[in-house]
């Protein structure tokens, strides 16, 4: 599967406890310019896109464009 990463504008925030917790979200774009899916933080974007990149489709949402 074809696909970029596109580092969104604005951080997800939240507080963990009494810790604020600030992570930045990457979105997968695939080769129509659509997006694939949105996940927070770099460990998850690396796992991401092992997984795009990867055979198999554990998660089920991989997809194939067909044209008409």
């Amino acid at each position: 599967m074809k696909f970029t990463i596109e580092k969104l504008k604005n951080k997800l925030e939240y507080t963990d406890g009494k810790t604020v917790v600030s992570q930045t979200g990457y979105a997968f774009i695939d080769e129509s310019g659509c997006c694939i899916i949105i996940v927070y933080g770099e460990g998850r974007r690396d796992g991401m896109s092992k997984y795009l990149t990867e055979d198999g489709d554990v998660l089920h949402i991989k997809y194939k464009i067909m044209p008409l």
